[in-house]
């Protein structure tokens, strides 16, 4: 590993190549519409990305990766910076490729995320929904869990209702 996983920031690193190639293959973006990596880290999923979406933007917190990134990836638009703070609106806006249309492309977003932020980034996500086409995210199972859990069921509750 070329980047040390930083437990500060819950990062866990895909390795499975059959994993990542079903994660590109579920993100199914249109042609020349944005997609967004939240999260690339040592940038897994980031080669496979560009070499379908070759406009792809990650945003990525973590110093060591983000040198680890542009190194390995000189055209990958990378955003430094933490997700919770990305405006889901204006980055959809400058991502867009005629920026004078007043409705610019939905983005598409796919990310490993880390677990002690998995919420906040879903509820970000949510409240972006109006510029997002697709999110394809990975998660704990306990996450998912909860995502998907039945009315009065142990694992209902906050992050239960609007998912559904």
């Amino acid at each position: 590993m070329s980047v040390r996983p930083k437990k500060r920031l819950g990062q866990h690193f895909l390795v499975d190549p059959n994993v990542i190639r079903k994660i590109v293959d579920a993100v199914e973006a249109p042609p020349g519409s944005p997609v967004i990596e939240i999260g690339p880290g040592e940038g897994a999923l980031t080669g496979h990305l560009l070499a379908r979406y070759p406009d792809l933007t990650a945003i990525e917190v973590d110093d060591e990766a983000v040198a680890h990134l542009r190194a390995a990836h000189p055209d990958l638009h990378l955003l430094h910076q933490d997700v919770l703070d990305v405006d889901w609106a204006d980055l959809a806006q400058r991502l867009n490729p005629q920026p004078s249309t007043a409705n610019p492309q939905p983005l598409t977003v796919v990310g490993n995320l880390p677990y002690y932020i998995t919420s906040p980034i879903l509820f970000s996500l949510l409240d972006a929904r109006a510029h997002l086409r697709r999110a394809v995210v990975m998660m704990q199972r306990e996450v998912a869990e909860r995502i998907v859990a039945e009315p009065n069921s142990k694992a209902y509750g906050i992050l239960s209702v609007p998912t559904q």
